[in-house]
């Protein structure tokens, strides 16, 4: 996801408007959101409110040279102060995401047109069967990962 190509930030946005809708790049959040087809809508994140596990939320990740880019991932559980968030599509978790970077919570999609919101029970199943697959989801991204990575030695040594 990248910066907003107007003078606000996220962060400004959010504060001023209340909701933020932007259409993402990358394919963290497959297949729930596929990257300049699909738009989201963040709502800000009110003082005191404390994301809960399967919400996805709007959070500042921070480089190593103090650069800020903004992710969308769905929070996986909270552990002390922090929380652990993981896009869909992933399969590393972003570990320490801390409350104060975290700016809103998803409330909808509009996929292809067609507007998706959190409470729908479609969404609902699709949250639940997702966190169910998820360790064999992983298994197999991890063994195709690796198969590739074969793939490419082997290839070069040709």
């Amino acid at each position: 996801m990248e910066h907003l190509q107007n003078k606000f930030s996220f962060e400004e946005y959010l504060a001023e408007h209340g909701t933020l809708t932007y259409r993402n790049t990358g394919t963290s959040m497959l297949p729930l959101i596929k990257q300049n087809r699909d738009a989201f809508t963040v709502r800000r994140l009110e003082k005191g409110e404390m994301p809960k596990p399967k919400d996805v939320v709007l959070f500042r990740r921070y480089s190593s040279t103090g650069d800020v880019r903004y992710v969308l991932h769905r929070v996986w559980k909270k552990t002390g102060d922090t929380y652990v968030c993981l896009g869909d599509n992933c399969v590393n978790a972003e570990r320490n995401v801390r409350l104060e970077d975290i700016m809103g919570i998803l409330t909808e999609v509009n996929r292809k047109g067609k507007i998706i919101h959190m409470t729908d029970s479609g969404y609902r199943f699709y949250v639940w069967f997702w966190g169910v697959t998820r360790p064999v989801r992983i298994f197999c991204k991890k063994c195709r990962i690796k198969a590739v990575r074969l793939a490419k030695r082997i290839l070069r040594r040709v």
